[in-house]
């Protein structure tokens, strides 16, 4: 008995002593464990952490979102909007079939090259709609199809151009990375695109991004900026409907037409039809896409006439009393120079220079050329910028054709002078007619106004550039008084003069060159005008080529140009 409680007694000592040592083993254990918890987590988690990142990461670009394009009052013309792209995983597909049919009840018909790949359970990958609205998208989360099938969020959006195909083959288009391909877009791209930015992504074993995983942004994408143009949306609204119009009425190839403030030089218009919806570029044919204003040249015919009058008055050989044999043709070199068809009839024996212009005579155009002489001719035509490009902010400008006075033949400037032989484009001779419009000073011309941050700020603004002068006030002004005697008495009476506002301007009329020869029945139809003649608010470019049936230029162009200049006077404010 007294055995049992003396061995009772040693246990219940033992007992408590086992208790304290546990208790200290694990005391000491968790504190162990706590300063490892703390060495890896504190002191080595960040080291560990990228390690680990880099052992299942991935390093992406991510790309900006574009800056927008708005005209001269602040209307967006493009700007790119939220979207989502679409795509499956064929191996998590239940049922391939019903997948493809409530997807063709959102999308329409699938590609059939798409349709096989949802069948095919060893992809994992398969796109199937691209930069989709988000109303689109909404559709697809609710037709709901599965794990198969995923949304992603497009950081760059859609790009969107909200005017359709207005302005179309000046704004151009972009791809699906949002990269510009063509017009503005493609010229300003570094730009707009703004700058890409870099994120590391942590990805599963086969290098995919793994959900709600970690993510370290290394470089921001930077938004693009934006540009405001100097295109005023009205009258481009205007000078497109009224070109549209003509080109369909004549069934003509294509038409150009062109605005400008001779003053600043700032495009308010440029206008090409046909033209495109920039939205679906691809179904269009690539011709098209070309901005004929800058990259088409042609032979100008009659309109280059103020520039043989220019060469002739600044020579100093050829003043506005000098007169010239009147007379339908002239034989030289064994070729015969005719009046065209169109001409006003020879009523005297002579003429003036400014009856040759106001009549368009080539003949009486061809005898001032060579009473001006071969250098200073040309002298004139370098001066008034043909032969070089302008340098506007559009891609693929020529520069037109101007061969020096060393590759001319005996009938080169007589032809030259009344614009054959010669070749330029549609804002070369709009430039041109803008020094004689404000006094002979050559303008650099733009269609830029101005660049502006992702928060609309300005922070750069494009001013009026003077390149050089072309010739004095005076002459100018004596070219405009022939302008003036063109629509008041001359080939343009009938077609471009606006009832309360006055005008001056020039028809032209030009055999056109089809495979290296003058093609009979091919006609560029042309009206160079300005309004109002005293202190011209506009300068306004119309060419029609190849119109069936009548080709004159005052026939063809000249209503044009009286339609767009009297709606643009309208929309400043100037009434009759």
């Amino acid at each position: 008995m007294a055995r049992t409680v003396l061995h009772n007694r040693a246990f219940a000592r033992i007992a408590p002593m086992r208790a304290k040592l546990f208790f200290y083993l694990c005391l000491a254990m968790a504190g162990y464990l706590g300063i490892r918890l703390y060495l890896v987590q504190v002191i080595d988690g960040p080291k560990l952490a990228r390690e680990a990142l880099a052992q299942d990461s991935n390093t992406v670009e991510v790309f900006a979102r574009r800056g927008f394009i708005a005209d001269r009052n602040g209307t967006v013309l493009v700007r790119s909007l939220p979207s989502e792209s679409v795509y499956a995983v064929p191996r998590d597909l239940t049922d391939p079939d019903a997948t493809v049919a409530k997807l063709e009840a959102i999308f329409g018909k699938l590609d059939p090259s798409i349709v096989a790949d949802l069948h095919d359970k060893s992809l994992w990958f398969v796109w199937i709609a691209r930069k989709i609205p988000v109303e689109l998208a909404q559709r697809v989360r609710a037709a709901n199809l599965g794990g198969g099938v995923q949304l992603k969020e497009e950081v760059t959006g859609k790009r969107i151009d909200m005017v359709g195909d207005m302005l179309s083959t000046i704004l151009g288009f972009v791809g699906t990375d949002e990269n510009g391909l063509d017009g503005l877009e493609y010229e300003f791209d570094s730009l707009l695109r703004g700058q890409s930015g870099q994120v590391t992504l942590e990805t599963d074993d086969f290098g995919r991004p793994i959900p709600f995983g970690h993510e370290h942004v290394i470089t921001p994408a930077q938004p693009g900026l934006s540009l405001e143009l100097t295109v005023d949306s009205y009258l481009q609204f205007v000078t497109e409907e009224a070109l549209d119009q003509e080109v369909a009425k004549s069934h003509a190839k294509d038409g150009t037409a062109i605005v400008m403030d001779p003053w600043t030089g700032e495009i308010l218009a440029m206008a090409n039809i046909p033209h495109f919806d920039p939205n679906h570029f691809w179904k269009y044919p690539a011709r098209d896409y070309e901005d004929r204003a800058v990259v088409d040249t042609y032979e100008p015919g009659s309109t280059y006439k103020l520039v043989t009058a220019a060469a002739a008055l600044t020579s100093g050989r050829v003043t506005l009393q000098t007169r010239f044999p009147a007379r339908d043709a002239i034989t030289i070199d064994g070729h015969t120079i005719h009046n065209a068809d169109d001409d006003m009839p020879i009523t005297g024996d002579t003429e003036t220079l400014g009856e040759i212009v106001e009549y368009s005579h080539n003949v009486g155009a061809a005898e001032v050329g060579l009473a001006t002489g071969a250098q200073n001719f040309y002298s004139m035509e370098r001066k008034a910028g043909f032969g070089s490009p302008t340098d506007i902010e559009l891609p693929g400008e020529s520069p037109g054709i101007v061969p020096s006075p060393d590759q001319w033949s005996e009938l080169s400037l007589p032809t030259m002078s009344f614009g054959q032989g010669v070749s330029v484009t549609p804002i070369a001779m709009a430039r041109y007619y803008c020094a004689i419009a404000n006094g002979g000073l050559l303008m650099r011309p733009r269609i830029v106004r101005a660049i502006e941050d992702q928060r609309g700020k300005i922070i750069y603004q494009y001013p009026p550039e003077v390149e050089h002068r072309v010739f004095s006030e005076k002459i100018a002004a004596e070219l405009r008084a022939m302008l003036r005697s063109v629509v008041t008495h001359g080939t343009g009476r009938f077609v471009a003069q606006i009832p309360g506002y006055t005008t001056a301007g020039k028809t032209g009329t030009a055999q056109m060159v089809v495979d290296g020869q003058y093609a009979p029945g091919h006609y560029a139809a042309s009206f160079i005008g300005m309004i109002p003649y005293q202190h011209p608010r506009y300068v306004i470019y119309v060419k029609i080529e190849d119109p069936q049936g009548m080709y004159y230029g005052s026939e063809i162009a000249g209503p044009v140009f009286a339609r767009i200049a009297r709606e643009a006077m309208l929309h400043a404010g100037v009434l009759p």
